[in-house]
């Protein structure tokens, strides 16, 4: 046998205690070891036990009382002032105000845009026609034949002054389409012009026909062609819609601006509270039921979800979500606030269902909640303006403050519309090495208002002229680009300034841009406005049921993200030893 004796401790137990005691800690974390090597009995929580049982109840400070009664009645006190008008443009249009309904979808009345320039389409002129032949038929006055004659559809039509012949000609389906349907912008042209009687083709039909054909000019002007000199939100020289709205009646309202809303349903986050600001219908008086206060009631909901911790350690589960499976990263911070939630934060929450009327702009005054011991407290506003970064969630900027306006802002909006094919495609991108800005019409609307394609369109061919006798190359001043490549040429804005702005050319003699959105001549674009990612314009038709169940359509703008920059191949001073350069 060895006589070898191991030493356990080279000084005493006091002072190894001490030492534990009061010198820093050497280790960065504590994990757990096992003797065996398996943690697995360790966090089994056998039940043959129960003394252990309890151990870890209280270690989990289930044995703790608080004395802390639990909240089963809400008490909330809230004002409402329903939407009552609204104003296209920015602050210094000269545009006037118009009211709005709340029951009425806010996206039609903003982004519905103003007559073409050429006029609305031929299938829309025609489906018109075909639904007032419909109409009367039902109320007993069979008119077809008598408007088809009088009001023939333009087929054979010329073209305007800026769109080319060959663009103009119109499909050989039409001539057929016009001997069964007449023009409707024609013969709501004839109902108009007669004022309070009735047009020549009227005559003699039955008070039903007269008014179908009057609530047929309705649907028409309002939904399909819209009367002349109607002037919209949206801003050109941005790419945006502007507008201002108003909650309340004249003596007590609030002013919302949306500043740079892109299109799409208009939520509370497109708006910024502007303080003293008023809009001002003319001639309208002020409403009772446009600003409502009210009172409620209602028992307490704690806060559930799928997978949320059980409140009681010896509790089963939902074992279909998992949040140890989480996978993040250290910097997603967002996911990370969201375990630490769900997981630790989760039973101190409660849920208060209050239903506010649609478009409104909604403050509590209070909000309280009743204990099981019947003590009433009331829940103070969080209020973080002391610490360097704030959070907000559905709370309103106020323009040129730092502070928050609270509140609950729920326009009229119609969530539900559903959109088609696109009428007309703009893209508007960088041309880094041609260094120059194009604007490039992919689509535009034909005779017919349907989409057509600007790529198929002919393009220009220089003349193949021969070599002059001696000459090896020919000079190039200049290569060709499509004609549906709009330059963007900068201006400068100001000598004080020092910026530049876009404006429309040509790589012509004329204004080569055929579409709604290019139309304005001059037709100016903040230099910013265009990214090296490119901006894409498109006109879409959209359709939605308001809150009474009408149906309303427009078309509206859509702005998003373009594919990059682009190549349109301009090149100047260039030489060549083919024919026709």
């Amino acid at each position: 046998m060895s006589n070898t004796v191991n030493v356990i401790a080279s000084r005493p137990l006091s002072g190894i205690l001490k030492a534990i005691a009061l010198e820093p800690p050497a280790w960065s974390r504590l994990e757990p070891q096992s003797v065996t090597g398996d943690p697995t009995p360790g966090i089994e929580a056998r039940i043959h036990d129960p003394l252990w049982l309890i151990a870890r109840q209280w270690q989990f400070g289930e044995f703790q009382g608080e004395d802390a009664g639990t909240p089963i009645a809400m008490h909330v006190a809230m004002t409402s002032r329903r939407f009552s008008a609204w104003k296209p443009g920015d602050q210094s249009s000269e545009t006037p105000v118009r009211p709005l309904r709340p029951d009425h979808s806010i996206e039609p009345e903003v982004e519905r845009e103003p007559p073409p320039s050429h006029g609305i389409g031929l299938r829309q002129r025609a489906e018109a026609g075909a639904l007032l032949v419909s109409a009367l038929a039902e109320a007993g006055f069979d008119a077809g034949k008598a408007l088809t004659d009088a009001f023939t559809l333009p087929v054979d039509e010329e073209p305007p002054t800026d769109v080319p012949a060959a663009l103009w000609q119109a499909d050989p389906m039409w001539r057929t389409i016009a001997r069964a349907s007449p023009d409707g912008e024609a013969v709501a042209a004839s109902i108009e012009a007669a004022g309070a009687g009735n047009p020549a083709w009227l005559i003699g039909a039955s008070a039903d026909a007269v008014a179908a054909s009057r609530e047929w000019l309705v649907w028409y002007r309002s939904q399909v062609s819209r009367p002349a000199g109607s002037n919209d939100a949206w801003l050109r020289e941005r790419l945006e819609y502007q507008f201002a709205v108003r909650t309340g009646n004249p003596e007590n309202q609030a002013v919302f601006r949306a500043p740079a809303h892109d299109g799409g349903p208009v939520d509370w986050y497109s708006f910024d509270y502007h303080h003293g600001e008023t809009l001002t219908v003319e001639g309208e008086a002020a409403e009772a039921a446009a600003e409502v206060a009210k009172t409620m009631t209602m028992l307490a909901t704690p806060l559930r979800y799928a997978g949320m911790p059980a409140d009681r350690l010896w509790q089963f589960e939902d074992g279909l979500v998992n949040f140890g499976h989480i996978e993040a990263q250290p910097h997603d911070l967002a996911r990370l606030c969201f375990v630490e939630f769900s997981t630790i934060y989760g039973n101190d929450w409660y849920t208060i269902p209050v239903d506010l009327p649609a478009g409104s702009f909604t403050q509590f005054s209070e909000v309280a909640f009743t204990t099981t011991f019947g003590e009433r407290f009331v829940v103070n506003q969080a209020d973080d303006r002391g610490r360097s970064g704030h959070f907000r969630m559905f709370e309103l900027s106020v323009s040129g403050d730092p502070v928050i306006l609270p509140g609950l802002l729920i326009p009229p909006g119609g969530r539900i519309s559903q959109e088609g094919k696109a009428l007309e495609d703009v893209v508007f991108l960088r041309d880094e090495s041609a260094n120059m800005a194009w604007a490039v019409e992919k689509t535009v609307q034909g005779k017919s208002g349907d989409p057509r394609s600007r790529s198929s369109e002919p393009q220009f061919v220089p003349p193949n002229a021969p070599l002059a006798a001696g000459a090896d190359l020919r000079y190039i001043l200049e290569t060709t680009v499509p004609a549906n490549w709009i330059p963007l040429v900068p201006v400068p804005t100001s000598p004080a300034q020092g910026g530049f702005e876009l404006r429309k050319g040509t790589m012509t003699d004329k204004d080569e841009s055929l579409g709604e959105i290019l139309d304005p001549t001059p037709f100016t674009l903040k230099e910013e406005e265009v990214p090296r990612e490119g901006v894409r314009v498109r006109r879409v038709p959209a359709i939605c049921r308001t809150a009474d169940g009408q149906m309303v359509r427009w078309i509206a703008r859509r702005v998003s993200v373009a594919h990059g920059e682009g190549a349109s191949r301009l090149a100047f001073d260039g030489t060549t030893n083919q024919p026709g350069g």
